[in-house]
């Protein structure tokens, strides 16, 4: 695997404050992530967070031994900068800048490509969870979501890189064929479940624990009410509505 598309977001909560990156790896740009992370880096302004959303994507495919890798970003001064000569200079960014010129240079072949909001919306999704994820401000989030009628979450707590979520069922609920980047285990406090992993069916009881393998297709029916526990590594960012 020669080539790579690497997707960045950075966000700042303000312009100077806790601020998260995103990453999302691809073999092929259409296609779904083969990976992806959101990291909590620290105070940083909006564009110092995108510097080090690509210095880390860099950092990750040369350990990865990646020859080919192009980086897409939606920040427009970032691509200025490093693509058109923009010059960068306020003292924050200037240092970040020049690093990344370097180890771009140990590619064969290292490009940045601007790319619209709307096309880099997962890692920005990434970015934004990890901001709000601060060593100091990790609690129990409690936040509530309907899937689809019969099916709600409650988010209960969450870093970049694990969610724990609880999923309640009315009898008879159904969610459909899917698969999604993330591990998940789950366990089930009460009630009856019907996973189908892989064309194989098993059936979950109260106390029951099941793992379900990154990119794993499958599908649940709940048999009777049930009350599920489920974790995702990395946290489940398509689950938040974070601004």
């Amino acid at each position: 695997m020669d080539n790579i598309h690497i997707f960045v977001g950075g966000h700042a909560r303000q312009n100077n404050g806790h601020a998260g990156i995103g990453l999302c790896f691809y073999t092929d740009p259409d296609n779904q992530p083969f990976y992806e992370e959101g990291e909590y880096i620290g105070i940083e302004t909006q564009n110092s967070a995108v510097y080090r959303a690509i210095l880390k994507a860099l950092a990750k495919a040369s350990g990865w031994r990646m020859k080919n890798v192009t980086i897409y970003t939606d920040n427009r001064l970032v691509v200025g900068q490093l693509v058109d000569n923009m010059s960068a200079r306020a003292q924050n960014i200037v240092p970040l800048h020049d690093e990344v010129k370097k180890i771009a240079s140990n590619f064969e072949r290292c490009q940045v490509n601007f790319v619209l909001p709307g096309n880099n919306r997962r890692s920005k999704e990434l970015a934004r969870a990890a901001a709000i994820a601060s060593p100091e401000t990790i609690t129990a989030q409690a936040l509530q979501f309907e899937i689809q009628s019969g099916i709600t979450g409650l988010i209960l707590a969450f870093t970049p890189k694990l969610m724990i979520v609880q999923f309640k069922y009315r009898k008879g609920s159904k969610i459909a064929s899917h698969q999604h980047i993330h591990e998940q285990a789950s366990y089930l406090l009460r009630g009856t479940l019907k996973y189908v992993v892989a064309d194989q069916d098993i059936i979950m009881k109260k106390g029951a624990g099941l793992v379900v393998s990154s990119n794993s297709v499958h599908q649940i029916e709940a048999l009777e009410d049930t009350t599920e526990i489920v974790t995702y590594s990395p946290m489940r960012a398509d689950l938040l509505k974070i601004s």
